[in-house]
């Protein structure tokens, strides 16, 4: 039975974030309080096959002595588990040799990302593109799945591209007999511009119903906590919930806990610390800044605090000003 039979429903799940995800934020998170599955950031395939067909550290794949960003993404630590690699990309060779790699990671399943909405993205037929081009997205599940062994294979993708197309799509998907299946209830053309179609997600659920029993749906969009995610999951009828954004106004989302302006702070604190042990130079150091309206919010002075924060420009300046604020 693989891990996605085995959750407590209705579960959570970390959505995958781009720059946002990675190692260390994760770890934060286990401290706020963690989700039941982690996604990592989504890895493209073409970038990853190319860095470990051309790596030194093959076959070892040690790849914490490692600098590629790529591979950087595919990094975790085993509190993580069970942890979900995410990949994307247009090849399905590549697919199949990345999802190899995942299983020798020893990751707990792979994800394929057929949902970002990004526009150069989908210009190059990757992603929710996919949804135009269901031979090559059947070639891509095929490929995954050849590579994984027996790690369950799941896919994250929205309700249509340009227009409402959930039964067709999703349905389609549904005959792939995959392990688990994420929907985010926006077209790509919407991207989180208008309330998520929770309804479209529920009709998901019934086709499941009929048409693989076995596939785990999870849905995403407008989920900021626990609260939300319990009673999103009741009247849709969703097996689990993905939490993305939610964490930027809160990263004790996953949890009950209101944080204090201290708490607040002091995780800050440790995700900078934990930030210079995991990554030191081997990460741009302005990356960082995403992660500031996480923290620093919701209390008096926290805008002025956050101006300042940007406009440092080394984590030893930035490590400065925050202790000035404890």
């Amino acid at each position: 039975m693989n891990f996605w039979q085995k959750l407590k429903k209705p579960f959570t799940v970390l959505a995958p974030m781009e720059d946002v995800t990675d190692m260390v934020f994760r770890q934060i998170l286990i401290e706020a309080g963690r989700p039941d599955v982690f996604f990592t950031e989504f890895t493209n395939v073409e970038g990853a096959a190319h860095a470990v067909n051309n790596s030194p550290l093959r076959p070892s794949l040690n790849l914490r002595e490692g600098t590629n960003p790529v591979l950087q993404r595919l990094i975790f630590s085993e509190t993580e588990h069970p942890i979900v690699a995410q990949i994307w990309g247009k090849d399905p060779k590549n697919f199949y040799e990345v999802a190899k790699l995942i299983k020798k990671l020893k990751f707990d399943g792979v994800d394929i990302n057929m949902g970002c909405p990004q526009r150069d993205v989908i210009k190059n037929g990757c992603c929710v593109a996919l949804i135009d081009n269901r031979s090559l997205a059947t070639e891509i599940i095929v490929a995954t799945k050849e590579g994984s062994g027996k790690l369950p294979v799941s896919v994250k993708t929205r309700i249509g591209l340009n227009k409402i197309v959930t039964e067709d799509w999703c349905g389609f998907l549904l005959e792939q007999k995959l392990e688990a299946l994420t929907v985010h209830g926006r077209t790509a053309k919407e991207m989180s511009d208008v309330p998520a179609h929770w309804d479209e997600i529920a009709k998901v659920v019934k086709m499941r119903n009929q048409v693989f029993p076995k596939t785990i749906i999870i849905g995403n969009g407008d989920i900021k906590n626990v609260l939300d995610a319990k009673r999103y999951a009741l009247n849709a009828g969703v097996d689990g919930v993905m939490i993305g954004r939610g964490v930027f106004e809160n990263p004790w989302c996953f949890s009950d806990h209101l944080p204090t302006k201290k708490e607040k702070l002091d995780l800050l604190k440790k995700h900078l610390e934990l930030w210079e042990k995991t990554w030191g130079d081997k990460k741009n150091f302005s990356v960082l800044k995403k992660y500031f309206k996480i923290y620093i919010r919701d209390f008096d002075g926290a805008g002025e605090l956050r101006a300042k924060l940007m406009e440092t420009k080394s984590l030893e300046e930035l490590k400065i000003l925050t202790q000035k604020f404890l």
